[in-house]
């Protein structure tokens, strides 16, 4: 084993040190492969029936993250509650101010408080991890008011770490591509709608089916920024992906398309 797996390795035994005393726990589910590593082994660590899984549902959130839920579920065999999210009910999210994220944050984490208050638990946590120390993360704020706790932050683990572990483990999602809520595709103060968070899924779904798993759709006005992962940059341009992108575009309500020529980097 590399001095890197050592490290890895020690910091899962802490984190399970760390679980053995949230007894019981909430945790917050999304699907993705940080509450999803947190999940089973808050279940192998404590034991399923000291563990509720909790997923907010809202026309926001990824499709790409959330087909994830039902079969680590399963796998997990924990009681799982899911709340309906009414973000887009609230001015205060869908005029999209620059803190849209602390106010989504605060309504989810204010609802997962009320349902550990009613079944008498006192830990609740979420998949934040130390990657998420150096981004700008208004909804972290939101976590600290309701003490919603970071087992994986806590243990010193890193995106990349825990996908080595969730590989490890054999989690079906490990690879997954973090897929930020559908509203983070859409500027800062350009009101947030159903129609048009349609447009930028079906268009992600596109682009996932034409191969490229992974990329950005940004909605400005009615134009599509495609943001394409860089290592399959140069396969879009190699074909005739760019046409046939902007004729399907054209069929769901986009009236114009331009490609980053950057791409997009992905977080681990």
């Amino acid at each position: 084993m590399s001095g890197q797996s050592l490290i890895i390795q020690r910091k899962a035994r802490q984190l399970k040190n760390i679980l053995h005393k949230r007894n019981p726990l909430i945790v917050a589910f999304s699907g993705g492969i940080d509450s999803s590593y947190l999940l089973i082994m808050a279940v192998e660590t404590i034991g399923k029936d000291n563990v509720i899984a909790v997923t907010a549902r809202a026309p926001f959130f990824s499709p790409f993250e959330t087909r994830h839920i039902e079969p680590l579920i399963h796998l997990a065999s924990v009681k799982h509650i899911v709340v309906e999210h009414h973000a887009m009910t609230q001015d205060v999210f869908k005029s999209n101010p620059p803190d849209r994220c602390y106010h989504c944050k605060k309504m989810i984490f204010s609802t997962l408080r009320n349902i550990a208050d009613s079944h008498k638990i006192r830990h609740i946590a979420h998949g934040a991890n130390t990657d998420d120390l150096n981004d700008y993360r208004p909804g972290s704020l939101a976590a600290q008011e309701f003490e919603i706790e970071a087992p994986l932050m806590d243990a010193g683990l890193s995106k990349f770490e825990i996908r080595y572990l969730a590989k490890d483990y054999g989690l079906s999602n490990w690879n997954q591509a973090a897929m930020a809520c559908l509203a983070t595709r859409i500027p800062f103060h350009s009101p947030i709608t159903l129609e048009k968070l349609d447009m930028i899924h079906r268009a992600e779904v596109i682009l996932d089916n034409m191969g490229f798993q992974g990329a950005r759709v940004r909605l400005i006005d009615r134009m599509a920024k495609i943001e394409i992962v860089k290592n399959q940059l140069s396969h879009f341009f190699s074909g005739t992906y760019q046409t046939d992108l902007y004729k399907q575009l054209r069929c769901i309500g986009f009236e114009n398309m331009i490609v980053d020529k950057e791409g997009y980097k992905t977080r681990l």
